[in-house]
């Protein structure tokens, strides 16, 4: 069950000349008829119809209490508070017609109106004025206005300066509404609309109906509402139905204009429905007090209709429940009346009226299709509302429901898929796990390739249900076409048995790859992180390695290399969390970070592994750091050879260390000789290059990189929630590895690793 409040909008003005009515102000006799005068001009007043197509309610349009109010250059000279009747109409004659004519009705509710005469009030102070409520009520007024300059012939239309709520009932079985609350709605309103007088902020409060006995049929003009602007106000409903008690509430729209009718819909569309609550503006040219016969329901004339077996008809023909496939067909209704179909709240639907062809009585044709629905797209239901020929207005009860199946094969994860290019792009480099689907026995699903494309999708079984398939992203070491190109693959769902019902659906990734190599476990990046730590376009690339390129291990290429390019390789560092590179510059004769801060409030080490690193990469851990790093002893880094670790990795302990130096580099005018860069490696693993470390020393005051008369004593930025790590420490002539996790503002080298990954392709 619903509350709607809709809102009609076309516009009208009604004539009333010859007009009944009379001003309370004047005796009960008919008017005195005045005849018209040469010198004088003559206004009439006309009603304008609400400006929606509503149901005229008796002694709606009674124009009562009727004054005039005359403003000469800015200032009220003249009230005129007897209205006449001739052959020229209903309203007022004037002696001197000039200046601009202002009418109000119902003026002695008004109490901002009364004490006005000799009061001289000015034309901007009268727009300012507004009415307020009468027995908690608002006032049923009237206001118009007409410049007197010009023809002798003039009109004021008056406007109402209300809006009109109609009450609707829809349900299906006995209701009764017992009260009905607008919450914060505006209890007050300037008299002339659109008069951007700068009037107070309006009053507001609760306005409450309260009937004699309940609403238990459509009752119009059951309130009378002041205009309400980006307001807040709330429509409650105290109803009984189905012998049932229910509180209903519902925001209305934020603008109720004046001189507009809006309806109040209770509904409940079937007898088993949940209640709910509903507001809903009516469309243009909708109207109310227009009530169809009911007793012809709209159904699918399945024998006029041409259904796939896959549809299915429900519900008495008014419901149709079609397949998660492709779907087209033709649908024919059986209604006494042409139907209008109102454009549906939903785009999975192409419907195109066919018209109707004429036999012993209409038969109305559409053609609907439907898209395939994709793996985790749910259910939807889709409610055809039809306008039957003669009528403004649409009825719940003229509908047709349709039910769009779900497909059978159920998707979880970050992939989804539209009905348009079946398609997803994670527009990001991916792996591991992209996604679950669950397929019932009749189907499969597959993974195709474009030709020459790698294999980097592989569909894997779920531990826990054996029709489960899990979509994983793979990792191609070192791939060289890793340059950031878009990888794509076609998963495929079909019968089991024969293939047939075939669907495609495409996913997509950015392929980026960092150059590794492999230690202990661990694939490690060969180069240390530049530029914007977290963004693949500032790191060398697969596609771009330069040691490669010159048919080199890392370790070889930093000896062979120019001094710019090694520069452009070792003069890098990282701070706090931003992940933007400090670089090595010169600054008054001494070599710094650029950009060092001294203020630093995020440890590199207790940030997430992958807080700095682009996507699938990572800080190593302090474990897989002592697995090339924690030696029984020190670590001699100013020396070439070997060294043991206490813990051996799956019994391998043994590290090859090769260490070079670099005498040919100046920062600016600073030169900086014995700039170390060390390769480690495994002798039980001589296929892999080795680890190449190398980088500037770590800068922790305003005194630059150099210490100990040196550029080396390098930190190390580790993973490590404790707060620990490594540091190459020491004097040139005793340089050597230690932990240690420095503090917050110190620099550090970033080298991330890849982050693990359940499927390699391409070794």
């Amino acid at each position: 069950m619903s509350i709607k409040i809709r809102a009609i909008i076309t516009c009208g003005i009604v004539l009333l000349a010859g007009m009944n009515s009379c001003s309370k102000s004047e005796s009960t006799t008919e008017p005195p008829h005045i005849p018209p005068s040469d010198s004088s001009t003559f206004v009439t007043l006309q009603t304008t119809d609400y400006e929606v197509a509503g149901e005229e309610i008796a002694g709606e349009n009674e124009l009562q209490e009727l004054r005039a109010y005359r403003f000469e250059n800015g200032h009220l000279v003249q009230i005129l508070d007897r209205p006449t009747t001739g052959s020229e109409g209903y309203g007022f004659r004037l002696d001197r017609p000039v200046g601009t004519l202002y009418v109000v009705s119902n003026t002695n509710d008004i109490s901002a109106l009364n004490n006005l005469q000799g009061s001289g009030i000015s034309e901007q102070e009268w727009l300012k004025l507004t009415t307020g409520t009468k027995e908690g009520l608002p006032i049923r007024f009237f206001s118009g206005s007409t410049s007197l300059s010009g023809s002798l012939s003039k009109v004021v239309k008056m406007t109402r300066g209300f809006a009109r709520f109609d009450l609707q009932i829809r349900t299906s079985g006995e209701t009764a509404i017992e009260s009905l609350t607008l919450g914060n709605c505006t209890l007050s309103t300037p008299l002339f609309a659109d008069t951007d007088s700068g009037s107070t902020a309006p009053q507001s409060g609760n306005l409450t109906i309260q009937p004699d006995k309940p609403y238990t049929q459509d009752t119009p003009g059951f309130a009378y509402v002041y205009e309400q602007t980006d307001t807040e106000a709330t429509l409650f409903a105290e109803a009984i139905i189905d012998g049932e008690r229910t509180h209903l509430e519902t925001k209305l729209p934020e603008i109720i204009r004046r001189n507009c009718i809006y309806v109040v819909s209770v509904t409940k569309e079937e007898s088993d429905a949940a209640v709910q609550l509903t507001v809903e503006a009516w469309q243009e040219g909708d109207q109310i007090g227009m009530h169809p016969c009911l007793d012809g329901t709209i159904t699918v004339d399945t024998d006029r209709s041409e259904l796939p077996e896959t549809v299915t008809v429900t519900d008495s023909g008014t419901k149709l429940i079609l397949p998660h496939n492709l779907t087209d067909f033709l649908l024919a209704l059986d209604c006494d009346d042409e139907l209008e179909l109102l454009p549906p709240d939903n785009d999975d639907l192409t419907i195109e009226p066919l018209g109707s062809v004429q036999e012993t009585y209409a038969v109305n044709l559409f053609r609907i299709q439907k898209p395939l629905f994709a793996p985790g797209m749910p259910t939807r239901t889709v409610e055809l509302k039809f306008r039957r020929k003669g009528l403004n207005n649409v009825y719940p009860e003229d509908r047709i429901l349709v039910t769009l199946s779900a497909n059978p094969v159920d998707l979880e994860g970050e992939i989804s898929f539209d009905t348009k290019s079946y398609s997803f792009d994670f527009d990001r480099y991916v792996d591991n796990e992209l996604g679950r689907f669950t397929v019932p026995s009749n189907k499969k699903l597959t993974v195709e390739f474009e030709a020459g494309e790698d294999p980097w999708i592989k569909l894997a079984p779920s531990d826990e249900d054996s029709h489960t398939l899990r979509v994983l992203g793979g990792w191609k070491p070192n791939d060289p076409t890793a340059d950031g190109r878009i990888q794509r693959a076609t998963l495929v769902i079909c019968n089991a048995t024969d293939g047939s019902e075939r669907e495609e659906y495409q996913i997509s990734r950015r392929n980026y790859g960092l150059p590794v190599t492999w230690f202990h476990g661990v694939w490690w990046c060969k180069y240390n992180a530049r530029g914007n730590s977290k963004s693949f376009d500032d790191q060398i690339l697969c596609a771009s390695d330069p040691a490669v390129a010159a048919g080199k291990s890392v370790l070889d290429y930093l000896r062979d290399c120019s001094p710019e390019e090694f520069y452009d390789l070792w003069g890098w560092a990282y701070q706090g969390d931003s992940g933007i590179g400090l670089r090595v510059v010169e600054q008054n004769d001494t070599v710094v970070m650029e950009g060092f801060s001294s203020s630093v409030s995020a440890h590199i080490n207790k940030l997430p592994a992958d807080a700095l690193a682009p996507d699938g990469y990572e800080l190593p851990s302090m474990e897989e750091f002592n697995r090339m790093f924690d030696a029984t002893d020190y670590v001699w880094m100013m020396w070439s050879g070997s060294h043991l670790l206490r813990n051996p990795w799956e019994g391998h302990s043994k590290v090859i260390r090769e260490q070079r130096r670099r005498n040919d580099l100046s920062v600016g005018t600073v030169q900086t000789p014995d700039l170390i860069y060390i390769g480690m490696s495994s002798p039980d693993f001589p296929d892999f290059e080795p680890v190449t470390w190398y980088g500037p020393g770590a800068q922790w005051n305003a005194d630059g990189i150099k210490h100990a008369n040196h550029y080396n004593n390098i930190l190390f930025a580790v993973h490590s929630p404790e707060g620990t790590g490594w540091y190459m420490a020491g004097n040139m002539s005793a340089l050597h590895l230690q932990k240690n996790g420095a503090g917050n503002k110190d620099t550090r080298i970033l080298r991330f690793k890849k982050s693990p990954v359940e499927y390699i392709y391409g070794e």
